[in-house]
């Protein structure tokens, strides 16, 4: 069993060093985007530009400009009205339609507030955040497109794996019942009403060396995700050529 334990922390290690991004490889996270987005089928990684997954940005320069000269930005609620059905067996089992919706609710709900937080507590703001839509306000526009809760007994099996062996190997082990959450997004130019931005991400669970308390309920993975969202697009959005959007590492010491 130590003999296993040091494999699969050696494997995790060859990963991390990769030259490919942590996201892709580590996580081995794919994004889909659905029709909410147009451009969803141009998506591509730039990570020179932003750590999204997916990323399109409008070649219309006349769009562009018009987009540039705005400085107002209206965060719509989110959306979640075509979600996907869960993937994860574990949190089938643990979730009801019902159940799931509230939940969906609640995290619509907090992802609108972690928004609307990041863009106005900006140390240099590119935007000012207005409550209504406007012909001289963007519009932001974000979906929930996956969430795959939490499953307690998933969590439980994985420290159960964890205390017999060492830190991390029940997170790899479990990996395919693992909370995961998708996103994706589009910024509006008010007067054409056609998109300068679309993007998509993905995010599942991190991989937590030391008390992973976000795993302890339903919604934690989640609501980890949707801040580091907020924080990377609003400097994806800023465009600031001495700030660099990074994305979040797929291990973290503390699970708060």
């Amino acid at each position: 069993m130590h003999r296993l334990s040091l494999l699969l922390l050696a494997l995790a290690a060859s990963l991390l060093c990769s030259c490919k991004t942590a996201k892709s490889v580590v996580a081995s996270v794919s994004v889909k985007p659905s029709a909410f987005l147009t451009h969803g089928k141009d998506l591509k990684e730039d990570r020179s530009k932003s750590p999204f997954l997916g990323n399109w940005w409008t070649t219309d320069k006349k769009l562009q400009a018009a987009a540039d000269e705005k400085t107002q930005l209206y965060i719509a609620p989110v959306s979640i009205d075509a979600v996907r059905p869960m993937q994860n067996y574990l949190a089938k089992v643990e979730f009801s339609d019902e159940r799931r919706q509230k939940k969906l609710e609640e995290l619509a709900k907090y992802a609108h507030k972690k928004f609307v937080s990041a863009f106005k507590s900006a140390k240099h703001p590119r935007y000012t955040v207005v409550d209504a839509p406007s012909k001289d306000a963007m519009t932001l526009d974000l979906h929930l497109l996956e969430w795959e809760p939490n499953a307690f007994t998933g969590f439980i099996a994985r420290e159960a794996i964890d205390l017999i062996t060492f830190p991390a190997v029940g997170d790899l082990i479990w990996k395919p019942v693992r909370a995961s959450t998708t996103i994706e997004g589009r910024l509006i130019e008010p007067k054409s009403r056609k998109p300068v931005y679309e993007f998509a991400d993905k995010e599942e669970a991190k991989t937590i060396i030391v008390i992973p308390v976000q795993e302890a309920y339903p919604t934690g993975q989640a609501r980890f995700a949707i801040r580091e969202w907020a924080k990377q697009l609003q400097l994806v959005l800023h465009k600031e050529p001495h700030k660099k959007p990074v994305d979040s590492s797929p291990i973290q010491i503390w699970g708060f």
